[in-house]
């Protein structure tokens, strides 16, 4: 069986002229930067009990499309600190 894998590099920063956190997604294969459509997604993660598995749910609100991230016990860490507050970065790198 063949893998296929593909990379991108992902960009987010918050614009403050704007007020508006922006994101740039660039495969490396290519270094050309892609234009994503416009659109809202539903994400919802969950912990078992143990904390030994995380699972994130992503849901496209316009095509009712789902899909499942499985993760170990850091996922939720990963998400806190280096998406969603200043420790995984500076915010103003560009």
């Amino acid at each position: 069986m063949s893998v296929e894998t593909l990379s991108f590099m992902v960009r987010c920063w918050h614009d403050s002229a704007t007020n508006a956190t922006r994101i740039q997604v660039i495969p490396i294969d290519t270094a050309e930067e892609v234009h994503l459509n416009n659109s809202k997604f539903l994400v919802r993660a969950a912990i078992d009990r143990q904390g030994l598995v995380e699972r994130c749910f992503i849901r496209h609100i316009a095509s009712g499309r789902e899909a499942y991230v499985q993760g170990g016990p850091g996922l939720s860490a990963f998400v806190q600190q280096c998406l969603l507050s200043d420790e995984g970065g500076n915010r103003s790198e560009q």
